[in-house]
């Protein structure tokens, strides 16, 4: 048989030239295999049984996809296998079975794996490779029942299904649908899995909704892009050997951030790329304890907007919860799981609208070790804590609070370029691009993604030089000026680099400039 490769898996990323080279995407042959052939109906009470010969019988033949169309499907837990696309189409609704009263009760309820009181993931795969989740559908958990019995007996319900989950596979993709409501985490890259990505998601979930991760990883090489993630717990949690993770263009609504930990060992290589927060519990929240760590390592977060966050940089190895001050806890023997975080990196942020600056606290025994604030703005209500901390470095960056000063603890720390007073910059003196649009007035651009449409006004206390790049790295605007200077008129709409240099530093951020 003829192997084409289908555009419904492989189109949809030739949209994006960020894509990380290194994680390979999964390909099919152009054979097909539609639930319905196999006995699946939207009247059905379960259709597990129909799907999974679909899945299996496609993998028998070497590989395709597996079409659920249009309607809502019942269905209890799927096993996935090698070679396989399993892709929900236009007005598809794939729904796990009900919760019920537990452990398959009454009949035609979610079953549990032969084991009281656990159960399955919805969909699931152990080392397989080669396989996909796409469409534009949808995969309702119908989580509401999960959650209120886990609430009445939290110690009973503790492992709820994940909705996708995949453990030891590689080469995975889950694109394009919609997932919600799930009785715990939604999506997981599991241990030992490798290259992985999700892309085009959208995820919901109940703020109040318990444990409901949008997407979890606890393996490497994995891309994350263009998802809007609101849920009840971590919108990304990024967990134990997550290394060269990337992810890019991410809108995060309620939950509680873009996260690491609070399984942090070797956790390395991360980047967080031009991502927006919009009233989540955190924004950059990395999180551990002793016995859970070791080895988190370069770690970034870029062109970040966080707006009315609670917690928007939170760095700690204490979790859940601090000690009562910095001197009421004793240094512990270093071992290979204490917590060891350095180089760490926020750089180009502008944060509004927070109750507090931020926390970067570690401990007695192993202080957390260069953390670098490049062009970060934040305007909060009260200051930052830096407890336990060495290397803490503010270039270009300030913290303008209403109550109290804007360093408010320095138990043992080293930090350096920024007043704790004012907090305002002692490394440069700031930088700040203003936008303006058709009315002429300025609309607070300061860096991407917040776009300007005519020109941008560049202004700054004494001369200074800039010069306009494309993201393909061509010199396309360059000049000085002497305090402002109007920029970017003759620029056509995209996304623009920005490099400033002034009489006491420099700056470089990204800009875009919209219809």
């Amino acid at each position: 048989m003829k192997t084409i490769f289908r555009l419904s898996v492989l189109g949809f990323f030739s949209l994006f030239t960020t894509v990380n080279a290194a994680v390979p995407l999964p390909v099919f042959p152009n054979t097909t295999f539609k639930i319905t052939n196999y006995g699946a109906s939207t009247s059905a009470s379960d259709n597990s049984t129909a799907i999974q010969n679909a899945i299996n019988a496609c993998n028998a033949a070497g590989g395709g996809t597996v079409i659920i169309p249009s309607g809502t499907f019942l269905s209890a837990p799927l096993t996935m296998e090698s070679n396989v696309n399993l892709q929900l189409n236009a007005g598809a609704v794939l729904t796990a079975l009900p919760y019920g009263n537990g452990n398959g009760s009454p009949t035609g309820s979610y079953p549990n794996n032969g084991t009281a009181n656990t159960y399955s993931n919805f969909i699931y795969g152990k080392n397989v490779t080669n396989i996909a989740v796409t469409g534009t559908g949808t995969i309702e958990g119908q989580g509401s029942a999960w959650w209120a019995a886990f609430k009445a007996s939290p110690t009973v319900l503790t492992k709820r299904p994940c909705l996708i989950r995949f453990d030891a596979c590689s080469t995975v993709a889950v694109t394009g649908i919609s997932l919600q409501n799930s009785p715990g985490v939604h999506l997981t890259f599991g241990q030992r899995s490798i290259n992985s990505t999700a892309a085009n998601l959208t995820i919901n979930a109940p703020s109040t909704s318990p444990n409901t991760d949008g997407i979890d990883t606890w393996s490497p090489n994995i891309n994350i892009f263009h998802c809007t993630i609101a849920c009840g717990d971590d919108n990304i949690a990024m967990d134990s050997e997550s290394q060269n993770v990337t992810i890019k263009h991410c809108t995060f609504g309620t939950g509680h951030g873009c996260s690491v930990g609070s399984f942090t060992t070797n956790v390395t290589n991360i980047l967080v790329d031009s991502c927006t927060f919009n009233g989540t519990t955190s924004g950059m929240r990395l999180k551990t304890e002793r016995g859970r760590g070791g080895n988190e390592n370069h770690i970034t977060y870029s062109n970040i907007t966080m707006t009315g966050v609670t917690n928007p940089i939170f760095i700690s190895s204490y979790y859940p919860s601090f000690p009562a001050t910095p001197t009421a806890d004793t240094a512990q023997a270093i071992i290979s799981t204490t917590p060891a975080w350095q180089n760490i990196i926020l750089k180009n942020a502008v944060i509004t609208g927070s109750p507090n600056a931020g926390t970067i606290w570690g401990l007695p025994e192993q202080s957390i070790v260069n953390v670098t604030f490049d062009n970060v703005q934040i305007s909060a209500t009260k200051g930052m804590k830096v407890n336990n901390a060495s290397g803490v470095k503010f270039n270009c960056s300030s913290i303008s609070v209403t109550s109290g000063n804007a360093i408010t603890s320095t138990y043992n720390a080293g930090i350096s370029g920024i007043d704790f007073t004012t907090g305002k910059s002692t490394s440069c003196i700031p930088i700040i691009i203003t936008g303006l649009g058709p009315d002429n007035l300025s609309n607070g651009l300061l860096v991407y993604p917040n776009p300007f449409r005519e020109s941008v006004r560049i202004s700054s206390i004494g001369d200074f030089r800039y010069i306009i790049y494309g993201l393909d790295g061509r010199e396309l605007e360059s000049g000085q000026g002497s305090d402002q200077a109007l920029v970017g008129s003759f620029l056509r709409p995209g996304i623009y680099v920005v490099k400033i240099q002034g009489t006491s530093g420099s700056s470089t951020s990204k800009i875009c400039k919209s219809e």
